[in-house]
């Protein structure tokens, strides 16, 4: 089985991941979005709750709404209660909302996307709703960036653990101790642990 140099360097640098990756097989590359507002949508949608249950709101939020990408005309003009009657927490309709409205000018879109990783750390953690785990999956699978590892992320450290390379229970500096090991390809670390579990 062939892999990508890039699997091929984290394999080298870390033989509990190197199983890991030779069970998942080498991975697809993940597209990178042209649509920031609509990845941060689901984003908010899939905070706390598992993939595959975001995916089933998700889908179900956009039949309801007649559409097959969330746009901020949708939201922006919607009051807390009628966003969160389609299914989601108050304090997800207040994030929905809030990026609904400072996404509403047209061009919000493309400055965002100009942003360097500075200014969008500061444009994302000022919105509401937006921690540091929205932001890293933001970068993970809608930027593309490389190098990005969420120790925030439970199913991260569950993999981890599963693994051996970190005890439960651990102090959570542990798992982005560890994970430094991977670095300049920490993104595709970590998806090969979300793998893992499924």
């Amino acid at each position: 089985m062939s892999f990508s140099k890039k699997e091929t360097y984290l394999m080298e640098h870390d033989l509990l991941l190197k199983k890991i990756i030779i069970n998942n097989g080498r991975l697809k590359n993940t597209p990178k979005t042209d649509n920031i507002y609509h990845s941060l949508v689901n984003i908010v949608i899939s905070q706390f709750i598992s993939t595959s249950a975001a995916s089933a709101i998700s889908n179900r939020i956009l039949g309801e709404l007649k559409t097959n990408i969330f746009t901020p005309k949708l939201f922006k003009n919607l009051t807390v209660l009628q966003i969160k009657e389609l299914g989601l927490s108050t304090n997800k309709a207040k994030s929905i909302l809030e990026i609904s409205q400072i996404f509403s000018p047209k061009n919000i879109e493309l400055k965002a996307k100009s942003f360097n990783e500075d200014e969008l750390e500061e444009f994302i953690l000022g919105i509401y709703g937006l921690g540091p785990w929205s932001l890293h999956m933001l970068k993970l699978f809608s930027l593309g960036y490389e190098d990005v590892f969420s120790s925030g992320d439970a199913a991260l450290r569950k993999a981890m653990e599963n693994a051996s390379m970190v005890k439960a229970g651990s102090n959570i500096s542990e798992y982005d101790k560890y994970a430094k090991k991977w670095s300049p390809y920490r993104s595709i670390a970590s998806r090969h642990l979300w793998t893992s579990l499924a």
